[in-house]
């Protein structure tokens, strides 16, 4: 069995960082809540990074290295030991962003050891996700994403082996997948 990963707000919380690390760093020196969630929102899809952001609000990225010190506290630490259990030949991550930004977050975790290949695309998934069912049709692949909309364009009938799991917290994904759970 093959596993797929999405990273932001599944192996990495990346909306609980946003919130609890990046908004309260933000309002010290002056940036509003309202003004920081404005910005997200306007620019979440074309590949937001920290250092858009900073550059927005006319910060220097001296402020990145601050922004991105507490990342590591921010994994899902109880997915990351199932992820380290299942084996890296059996793990890979696809994940939608600047692929410099997604990366950096993803080495600043510690967790890029554990899969055999880190995907990031700027576009759908579908290519990507289809390309590993395609690689080992004999296997069962299971994709796991917050995000429906990634699930919608798969072609499921040409790839039977892919099975999606809309991930919203580990006790669902426990209830989707208790198989998943039984390696601890």
């Amino acid at each position: 069995m093959k596993y797929i990963f999405d990273f932001d707000d599944v192996i990495f919380y990346a909306t609980k960082r946003r919130y609890e690390s990046t908004y309260p760093k933000l309002k010290k020196i002056g940036i509003s809540h309202k003004d920081i969630d404005d910005y997200y929102n306007k620019n979440r899809e074309n590949l937001f990074t920290i250092k858009k952001l900073l550059a927005h609000f006319n910060l220097d990225e001296e402020y990145y290295a601050e922004m991105m010190h507490e990342i590591e506290d921010f994994k899902n630490m109880e997915l990351v030991e199932i992820i380290k259990n299942l084996g890296k030949e059996n793990c890979y991550i696809i994940s939608f962003g600047d692929e410099e930004f997604q990366l950096d977050k993803i080495k600043r975790t510690g967790i890029a050891d554990l899969f055999s290949e880190i995907i990031i695309v700027q576009g759908p998934k579908k290519e990507a996700i289809e390309k590993i069912a395609s690689q080992y049709k004999n296997e069962t692949i299971i994709f796991i994403d917050d995000k429906v909309h990634h699930f919608e364009d798969l072609d499921l009938v040409k790839h039977p082996n892919l099975k999606t799991v809309h991930f919203t917290n580990n006790a669902q994904l426990h209830d989707a997948l208790p198989d998943l759970f039984l390696h601890k």
